[in-house]
């Protein structure tokens, strides 16, 4: 683990405030980006970010280092209020996505606008644990073991199962069987 993060989270332990701002600015983004992804929808995603990192705060001091990475602390309880989220609205929107603004240039965001219909569509095929991997492992770019983790399941098992839903889009793909 890098030191100055190891810092941060010994003083945050401890109540230091202004330390904890340091952890929320390193994970903040990919925290957000997470739920923004399984929710779809913006403001319901900032809520829930300030959320995972409100229930950090309260439960940091009984957080154990040997038992995983904090990344995967905070993906972990990311991952339960986006499910429980989904458990009260039953059934999540993938029509309406539109992705955090940027600053790019207008060629650049048409093609990310198509790339992010394609995704819409091709995950109308997968079910929720399936989006869940596709978007720690590709989006998040999380280490096999680090999903693992988060899940409390075994890596093997992960590979398996990402290899499964990658055998699944692409063969959505090759036979145009995906709306386009």
């Amino acid at each position: 683990m890098d030191k100055g993060l190891q810092e941060l989270i010994d003083k945050s332990k401890k109540g230091d405030k202004d330390a904890y701002g340091g952890i929320y600015k390193i994970y903040v983004k990919k925290i957000y980006r997470f739920i923004y992804y399984m929710v779809y929808e913006r403001e319901l995603a900032e809520d829930l970010t300030q959320m995972v990192f409100i229930k950090t705060w309260v439960s940091l001091h009984s957080y154990d280092e040997t038992k995983g990475t904090l990344q995967s602390y905070l993906f972990a309880i990311a991952r339960n209020l986006a499910i429980d989220y989904k458990r009260r609205k039953r059934e999540i929107s993938l029509e309406n996505i539109a992705e955090p603004a940027s600053n790019h240039e207008a060629d650049e965001e048409i093609l990310r606008e198509e790339q992010r219909d394609l995704v819409a569509e091709l995950f109308k095929y997968l079910d929720y644990e399936e989006k869940q991997l596709i978007i720690f492992r590709y989006f998040e770019e999380l280490k096999f073991i680090e999903i693992a983790d988060i899940l409390k399941q075994k890596e093997g098992a992960i590979r398996v199962k990402l290899h499964r839903i990658l055998k699944k889009l692409r063969e959505k793909i090759k036979g145009g069987n995906y709306g386009y």
